[in-house]
């Protein structure tokens, strides 16, 4: 396990890892297979998308070449940067949490909710409130029990932006390959 496993990883790592549409196809396979997916497979779904062949007609030559170029390179680096962890054992290719971030980068950013809109909200009913609790003096609606209220509302709302935006990274957005 990487030191970045348990972090962010850094935007300048995420676009390293990005540049590259071998990688690209590396990642999004392990979208669609968390379990995992065996190096050779990945080769020969890659050299069979990259000769625009299916995978029975590739040359062994062409499957060489992808394999060689994902198990030298593609492969080592994004276990270096603890996006996927590899097994050289069983040539198993396994994700980890930083395929699904480096996903994000491809989201498009048409947030259906305006969570900033609703925090202001929240804050201005609050202000709009709490200055009408002090003016009007309503034993019912005291400063204290305004903020109180003003209070729960927001760690409410913080909550539900916290649920809305971690299901919106669990189902994500796929990584896109070169011809997409």
């Amino acid at each position: 396990m990487s030191p970045q496993d348990s972090q962010t990883l850094p935007q300048d790592t995420a676009f390293d890892m990005l540049s590259n549409g071998r990688r690209r196809f590396v990642l999004r396979q392990l979208q669609r297979r968390r379990d995992g997916v065996e190096l050779s497979d990945l080769a020969e779904q890659l050299a069979a998308e990259e000769n625009d062949l299916p995978p029975g007609e590739l040359s062994s030559q062409q499957r060489k070449r992808t394999y060689v170029s994902l198990y030298q390179t593609h492969i080592p680096k994004l276990a270096d940067a603890g996006v996927v962890d590899y097994d050289s054992d069983t040539g198993m290719v396994y994700p980890t949490r930083h395929v699904d971030e480096l996903a994000q980068y491809f989201e498009e950013n048409h947030d259906a909710i305006g969570w900033p809109r609703i925090y202001a909200a929240v804050a201005s009913v609050g202000i709009v409130v709490y200055v009408g609790s002090i003016v009007l003096d309503i034993p019912v609606f005291t400063p204290l029990n305004v903020g109180l209220i003003v209070l729960v509302a927001l760690i409410v709302v913080s909550g539900a932006h916290y649920v809305y935006t971690t299901r919106r990274t669990v189902t994500g957005t796929r990584i896109p390959i070169d011809n997409e």
